[in-house]
């Protein structure tokens, strides 16, 4: 099956540069396809750098496929831009409400 989405289609392209193939499908394994640690550790470097998020290889591990690699990513995107922990160590939701300061 074809990448969907543009995340899908991002992903699959850097598995094609780093495994040197023309095509990849989002339910084709990572380490079924010739991957292995030292091209792993490219992936997650590109990826790290496309989505400006934190992976390990272990990631690629857990969620060797297109699709279950970028679901991953997403919800990595969603919390990283939805949550942000202040220096207290309190949970501020900054996208989806807006607090406002004052005196009464």
């Amino acid at each position: 099956i074809a990448p969907r989405t543009e995340a899908e289609r991002q992903v699959a392209n850097i598995w094609q540069k780093v495994l040197n193939l023309s095509q990849i499908g989002i339910r084709d394994n990572f380490f079924e396809l010739g991957g292995h640690s030292s091209l792993a550790s490219q992936v997650i470097s590109r990826l790290r750098d496309v989505f400006s998020v934190e992976l390990s290889l272990h990631s690629l591990l857990e969620y060797p496929t297109v699709s279950s690699l970028t679901q991953t990513i997403e919800v990595l995107n969603v919390a990283k831009n939805t949550q942000s922990v202040s220096k207290s160590g309190k949970v501020m939701t900054t996208a989806s409400e807006n607090y406002e300061e004052g005196e009464l």
